[in-house]
C-alpha cells in the first residue's frame, strides 16, 4: 500500500473504530487517502482536491467509482462512529 508516514495514524484510528475488520483493504486504502485530503489545508471539497491533496496513486475516476458504485451501509458506519464518540 502506498502509504505516507501520517497515514499510519489514520489507519490506527480506523482500527480503533473496528472498521479494519469490517471493510476490505482497498476500501480502507481509499478512506485513508480521503481523510488525508479532507484534513489538508487548502482542500475545497472537490474530487480533484481529494485526488491531489491525498497523493492518491490511482486516477480520480477510481475515486468517483468508489463513491458512486460502492455498496454503503450508512447506518452501520454511523453506528460505529457514534460508538467511538460515546466511549
Amino acid at each position: 500500500m502506498n502509504r505516507l508516514a501520517h497515514h499510519q495514524g489514520i489507519h490506527k484510528f480506523f482500527f480503533t473504530l473496528g472498521l479494519t475488520l469490517q471493510l476490505s483493504k482497498s476500501v480502507i486504502k481509499h478512506l485513508i487517502h480521503i481523510v488525508d485530503a479532507l484534513t489538508t489545508k487548502g482542500f475545497s471539497g472537490t474530487l480533484t482536491d481529494i485526488h491531489y491533496w491525498s497523493f492518491h496513486p490511482n486516477h480520480r475516476t477510481t475515486l468517483r467509482h468508489f463513491f458512486t458504485k460502492s455498496p454503503w451501509n450508512e447506518e452501520r458506519l454511523l453506528g460505529k462512529l457514534q460508538e467511538w464518540i460515546l466511549s
